[in-house]
This record gives structure tokens, C-alpha cells and sequence, in this order.
């Protein structure tokens, strides 16, 4: 069978920037749903023309405009523009569907990016500046409140209706199966026909080097 890190190897998947942070407004030119991690990541441009790859929200739409609002009042110059926000935590509205978190600021997101979870803000703590968010497991972490998020759920919520149950699933990408060499004859591969009795790994080439 192919392993993760060989599909890795002949398929190019796009570099996601979980480090997202621009003062400048871009607008989403195209959605691009990478088939392995069943992520749909938006591609953001820039004015200067520069671009960046992003988790998508349920709230993103082609040709809307991503801005990062520093403040709880809606800028005049994008209320008549469908726009997605992220912010500070800080920012952000209690008990409302929030994505995209940061642990610490400038440390990246790490928490609640897979396809359809969402997290809640369950309360701030001005003093200590750390706000209590409930994640998708029912867990309760504290999160910096200067730390980024994004409004609403990841995209892509039906995912978990989905069933990979077909045997020839990878086809449809132009990969072929690959029988392991334990599942052979002792004449086909030097792992058939002794089901974990062997010392060390052989490869199909004949090496017989032991691995350390």
C-alpha cells in the first residue's frame, strides 16, 4: 500500500501559512481542497501581489475580502463588502463559533483547524490576560487573548459523512496499490512467507544492511 509520506513525495500540495498576519486587506481569489488532509484552503491576494494560502471558514466566499480588524468597530470602508475578520481573541464574541486559534501570539494555529470544528470563548479574564475557550474534544485550555482567531467554523462540515470505504479511492488521484512484502511468497520478496520472523528488514533490491 502507499504510505502517507510517499503520496507526500509525488503530489504538491500547497504550503498553508498558519502564521497569517497583514494589515492590508486581500480579497480570496479561489478555494484549493487538498485531498489528503480534506482541507479547503483559500488563496488570498494581495494588492501588492503578493499571495497566501489560508484555512477556509464557512463564512468565506470567492472575491471576499479577508481583513484583520484591530478594534470592536466595523470599519465604514468594507460594511458594504462581504468581509471575513480575524482578530484578537480579545476581540472576538463569547459563545460564538470561532476557529483558527493561536496558543500564543506569533506561535502559529494550532488549535481548531480541521474540517467543520469550531471552538467558544467561554469567558475572559482581563487580569491574568488568558480567555477560557471550550475546544471541539470538550476540553477547556486557556488561550493569551492577544493571540489571533477567526470567526465561525472551519469549512467543510459534511466531512465526517464522508466514507473512503472504496478500494480503489486512490485511483481517482492516478495512484496505483502496492502489495506489501510480507503479504508475498518467499520467491517474489525477501519478506514473504515469514510472517514476523524476521530479524531485521530486507528491501526488495537485496540489501541486506542492518538498520540501527
Amino acid at each position: 500500500m502507499w504510505t502517507k509520506q510517499s503520496i507526500l513525495h509525488k503530489v504538491k500540495l500547497p504550503r498553508i501559512n498558519y502564521n497569517f498576519r497583514s494589515k492590508e486587506p486581500g480579497f480570496v481569489s479561489t478555494f484549493k481542497l487538498t485531498p489528503f488532509s480534506n482541507k479547503l484552503l483559500s488563496l488570498v491576494v494581495f494588492a501588492s501581489g503578493s499571495h497566501s494560502y489560508f484555512p477556509a471558514t464557512d463564512s468565506v466566499q470567492i472575491f471576499s475580502l479577508l481583513a484583520f480588524r484591530n478594534s470592536r468597530v466595523r470599519s465604514r470602508t468594507y460594511s458594504t463588502i462581504k468581509t471575513s475578520h480575524y482578530s484578537f481573541i480579545r476581540l472576538l464574541p463569547a459563545f460564538k463559533k470561532i476557529s483558527n486559534l493561536e496558543l500564543k501570539p506569533g506561535s502559529g494555529v494550532q488549535y481548531v483547524r480541521s474540517s467543520g470544528c469550531s471552538a467558544r470563548v467561554i469567558k475572559f479574564d482581563k487580569a491574568a490576560h488568558v480567555a477560557l475557550i471550550k475546544l471541539p474534544s470538550g476540553v477547556r485550555k486557556f488561550f493569551s487573548m492577544h493571540s489571533l482567531g477567526i470567526l465561525g467554523s472551519c469549512a467543510l462540515k459534511l466531512k465526517r459523512k464522508m466514507m473512503n470505504t472504496k478500494s480503489g479511492f486512490w485511483r481517482s488521484y492516478g495512484l496505483k496499490p502496492r502489495v506489501r512484502g510480507v503479504a508475498r511468497n518467499p520467491v517474489d520478496h525477501p519478506h514473504g512467507g515469514r510472517t514476523k520472523s524476521i530479524k531485521y528488514p530486507r528491501t526488495p533490491w537485496g540489501k541486506t544492511t542492518k538498520y540501527k
